[in-house]
């Protein structure tokens, strides 16, 4: 994934260094927002990054998830874009879509394309380029889905077997690529022995959510997991009343889903200081032995995949 940003780690009050969640992907030139909360576009303008969104992909429709789409929608009008805005979410999207398009007074009107997703198991909703994007219904008090995206494995040449082999460049590889044998010089060589299949990277992004054995599933094997961490495990009934994640449901489902880098956002406003919650999953981190590495998301933050 050639960029990962997020544009706000925040829950329902965003706060002075934290902004309503959002998260930015650049998928082979396509510009994604995972949620799109208040003050989205004035974070992708102090990220430097380009303002011509191609897809929203919302969890659900509370306000702190959902407030910056008219925004989103207004500035690719006075733009100028041509192009459509497609925006995906649970039940309800297309008459939340309609409603935006009929209350506000935009100067013109771009082609906004809603997508509804109403899936109990994990489907393909999506496909960007060399990425497929899966979706899932998850438990929130509100229609609620949770996103995968995965970007395909891909067969590689390998380079040390056609050094050893004395075979340089030549328009024949591309076949190899494919996963077909070619002939070179007289000599024919086994796409088998000379391509190694490269396995694509995945970021799983799940929030506002209550905890279900489905989610381990969904997340299973994820480079980047990006999910919530609301409330502090002492708080397990507030949690539950609220249908949130508290630091331990977090962790938990990284140990699970076996994931390779768990970034923690959605922190309540009471929680500017992030010291408790990070001395809990540090705590709870210790005891289960994770060997997954953990951060607590900042604004404008770049998450690499692999490191």
């Amino acid at each position: 994934m050639e960029k990962i940003v997020l544009l706000g780690t925040g829950s329902a009050f965003p706060t002075k260094s934290r902004n309503h969640p959002s998260v930015y992907l650049n998928l082979s030139g396509k510009r994604v927002l995972l949620d799109c909360g208040e003050g989205t576009q004035r974070q992708i303008r102090s990220a430097g990054l380009s303002p011509s969104i191609d897809y929203i992909l919302l969890t659900h429709w509370h306000g702190d998830h959902s407030l910056g789409v008219g925004g989103i929608i207004q500035s690719l009008n006075m733009l100028g874009s041509s192009k459509p805005l497609y925006i995906f979410g649970p039940k309800g999207t297309d008459r939340s879509v309609k409603d935006i398009m009929d209350t506000y007074k935009f100067y013109s009107r771009i082609d906004v394309v809603p997508k509804v997703i109403n899936q109990s198991r994990e489907r393909k909703v999506l496909s960007i380029c060399d990425y497929d994007i899966y979706a899932i219904n998850v438990k929130h008090s509100v229609p609620c889905v949770g996103y995968k995206v995965k970007e395909r494995d891909t067969l590689n040449i390998d380079k040390d077997f056609l050094k050893a082999n004395g075979i340089k460049s030549s328009p024949e590889l591309k076949e190899l690529k494919k996963g077909r044998d070619i002939v070179y010089n007289g000599k024919k060589i086994k796409a088998s022995e000379a391509t190694y299949l490269k396995r694509g990277k995945t970021l799983v992004y799940l929030t506002d959510l209550m905890y279900e054995d489905k989610l381990a599933r969904f997340a299973n094997g994820a480079d980047v997991l990006i999910t919530e961490c609301t409330l502090s495990s002492k708080e397990k009934e507030k949690a539950k009343r609220y249908f949130h994640f508290t630091s331990e449901d977090a962790v938990r489902l990284a140990l699970k889903a076996k994931v390779k880098k768990l970034v923690l956002i959605h922190q309540s406003q009471r929680y500017e200081d992030t010291d408790t919650l990070v001395e809990e999953v540090n705590g709870l981190c210790a005891k289960y032995r994770c060997k997954f590495s953990v951060t607590f998301g900042k604004d404008l933050e770049e998450i690499r995949i692999g490191e």
